[in-house]
């Protein structure tokens, strides 16, 4: 009996010169979860837009159930029964969370008119049962929201449709450990209700816990599908990559030299309407992170060191000196610098190209007389860039024509000639393959090792215990312990972070 539901042969995809699909195959089973995996720029997103009606195939064919398909729109994939909730999920800023939650649903109604009581209580339901709960959706603006927030609501809206086929884009890349958990008991019961899932994640480990194969593409073509019990997550990572896989998360050992090192940052008393008075501090040569929940204050406490956000008390310290934040050029001209959690939404600017991207907070330096010499500019973003080995058509290409490895590699070029103190990194390899993990996971080691320091605030627990010398917990707002190397991991962080609510009797 065949009980495929997806079957793909033969597919090729050009865009100009550049082949991004060269005979690619691909199966999906009925009630099957099927990862698909690969660098950033090894095809996925081409395959993915193909079967989502976004773009057409130049060659090939892709068979639904027992039908052969070329969808002209990705309202004809809809139709046809396929989901998709992309990585960023598509939202209207102005609107609130309901009803960005039934954009493309007809509105329940009573004698003719929109039932609102029904339509809130309908989307707080299907957000309570990824494990997000919000009491009034109608009274928060969806930009209100944070990353993994948002990306709950993207999820809840297209589970609303019962899909045939449902496809995942990376949409763990900003979830802390319960809420991946969450998702991955949902996804799990869809399977067993008979969904198909692709599910797309450079996380190797979720992979490891609910996809049935996997098949990895690399330069547009596949190059071998396994079934995931048959596997390793280091043999999976070597096909990946084409080599063998570097050993990303092997706990770091405890330096001597970061733990005498002169304090950097001190944070006394600092506090907001949404934040505890915490005191911490950051030496020199020093990798800290900051383990939370969902929503526990984490990104909120770097924005606040970043100016981004006005705190209402509390005192902060760099080299000793007392630092006034009242704007995010006060922290540049101090030395501090931030990679935000969402580059997409306030990392660059869609509008400008890779170059002018790169030296957006440095342009007052190339600029004399009032005149920006662009010249100059240009020169110093192209050699940030290779020193970083961005990948990309040109300086002067948009970054929506780069891989998001290499957008973050890019947005991390800002910083190399910038005189940096402290780097504040939100999700630093959000979204980002396992080779350009790598090679972010260097570059923030590079910066310390010349005397700056990081703050990190990572969801992916495994890298904390990589990259961090301590490891700063955070919940509902306050500081409440930390780790010091050698006694940070996951399961210790998860512990700390989760005794409160299994203290209530509260199931996580």
């Amino acid at each position: 009996m065949d009980d495929k539901i997806v079957t793909v042969t033969g597919l090729h995809k050009s865009f100009g010169q550049t082949q991004a699909l060269k005979d690619v195959s691909f199966e999906l089973q009925h009630g099957e979860v099927h990862a698909l995996v690969g660098e950033n720029g090894a095809g996925k997103s081409t395959l993915i837009k193909i079967l989502t009606g976004v773009h057409r195939h130049d060659a090939g064919q892709i068979i639904l159930g027992k039908r052969s398909v070329s969808f002209a729109s990705p309202n004809d994939a809809i139709h046809s029964g396929i989901g998709f909730v992309h990585q960023i999920p598509a939202f209207v800023s102005g609107l609130n969370i309901t009803e960005n939650f039934f954009l493309g649903f007809d509105l329940p109604k009573r004698n003719g008119l929109i039932n609102w009581a029904k339509a809130h209580v309908q989307c707080q339901n299907a957000l309570q049962k990824l494990g997000l709960e919000i009491a009034e959706p109608a009274r928060i603006q969806i930009e209100q929201l944070n990353a993994h927030e948002r990306q709950l609501v993207g999820i809840a809206r297209a589970l609303r449709r019962n899909p045939k086929v449902l496809i995942l884009d990376e949409v763990t890349a900003s979830l802390s450990e319960p809420e991946v958990k969450k998702l991955l008991v949902e996804v799990r019961r869809l399977r067993q209700a008979g969904t198909s899932i692709i599910y797309i994640s450079h996380r190797l480990e979720e992979i490891f816990r609910v996809a049935d194969r996997v098949t990895v593409l690399r330069d547009g073509r596949k190059i071998t599908c396994l079934k995931v019990a048959d596997a390793t997550q280091r043999e999976v990572a070597g096909y990946i990559i084409g080599q063998t896989a570097p050993d990303l998360f092997t706990p770091k050992a405890p330096s001597a030299s970061t733990a005498q090192g002169d304090t950097l940052l001190a944070v006394e008393g600092l506090e907001d309407p949404h934040l505890s008075p915490v005191t911490f501090d950051v030496r020199k040569g020093e990798v800290v992170g900051i383990a939370g929940l969902g929503s526990s204050g984490r990104s909120r406490l770097l924005k606040l060191l970043f100016g981004a956000l006005q705190s209402t008390g509390g005192e902060i310290r760099l080299k000793g000196q007392p630092l006034t934040l009242n704007s995010t050029r006060d922290a540049l001209d101090a030395g501090i610098a931030l990679v935000t959690e969402d580059r997409n939404f306030d990392g660059f600017v869609q509008t400008l190209p890779v170059g002018a991207n790169i030296t957006l907070p440095w342009l007052h330096r190339f600029r004399k007389s009032g005149i920006l010499h662009t010249g100059a500019e240009r020169k110093t973003a192209q050699q940030r860039a290779a020193a970083l080995e961005v990948k990309m058509p040109s300086i002067t290409a948009d970054m929506s024509q780069l891989s998001g490895g290499n957008q973050q590699k890019a947005l991390f070029s800002r910083w190399t000639g910038g005189d940096i103190n402290l780097m504040l990194l939100d999700e630093p390899t959000h979204g980002v393959d396992i080779g350009s993990k790598a090679q972010i996971y260097q570059i923030i080691r590079d910066i310390v090792a010349n005397g700056a320091a990081a703050l990190i605030v990572s969801s992916e627990m495994e890298e904390l215990e990589a990259l961090c010398d301590r490891v700063l917990l955070i919940r509902d707002g306050a500081l409440f312990g930390q780790l010091q190397a050698g006694d940070i991991s996951k399961q210790n962080m998860l512990h700390r972070l989760l005794e409160q609510d299994q203290n209530e009797g509260t199931e996580v």
